[in-house]
């Protein structure tokens, strides 16, 4: 069975951080999308392993503020796998592969478009109950961006991650 797996972002939860305060304007002409960062600009790093056997040019934009990880993933999808596996597959099997690499449970989710591209929105927890999450994951062509935030249970960052998630936009080339 072919399956997308994606990397977990590579500080989770880092306890140094930046503080919240103001969000910030980012926009990335590399990954093709713009969002509003609270506390500064991502880091941005490649996220590389053998479990990209489906993916290329797989990149994470990730601020850390007021201990919520804000982040966006890219994933370019080759478009032979384009033309033979279905959005819906893609989508599916991307989110089930994110959240065994985060090692979480799907809390609650919905099938959805955004910007007229296919897409899911996903509320998620650690198995072992440490942290939990929310997400945007859409299929735009042959790019998948997987937008959220992860934070422990004892905040309520809900107000900041929907300025996040609905600050976020993206274009095709």
């Amino acid at each position: 069975m072919l399956a997308i797996a994606l990397a977990s972002p590579t500080s989770t939860l880092d306890p140094t951080c930046a503080t919240a305060g103001e969000f910030f304007p980012y926009r990335s002409e590399a990954g093709r999308f713009s969002v509003d960062f609270p506390g500064g600009a991502p880091t941005v790093s490649e996220l590389i392993g053998t479990q990209f056997s489906l993916t290329d040019n797989d990149f994470n934009y990730a601020v850390v503020s007021d201990g919520v990880e804000f982040s966006v993933e890219i994933h370019d999808i080759p478009r032979l796998a384009r033309l033979v596996l279905t959005s819906r597959y893609i989508l599916e099997h991307s989110v089930s592969g994110k959240l065994e690499d985060v090692h979480a449970r799907e809390l609650d989710s919905a099938q959805t478009s955004f910007q007229g591209q296919p897409a899911r929105e996903i509320v998620f927890e650690a198995m072992d109950r440490s942290f939990t999450g929310r997400m945007l994951v859409v299929l735009a062509e042959d790019r998948l961006y997987l937008v959220g935030a992860l934070h422990p249970p004892s905040l309520d960052p809900q107000d900041s991650i929907a300025r996040f998630l609905g600050s976020f936009s993206f274009w095709l080339e």
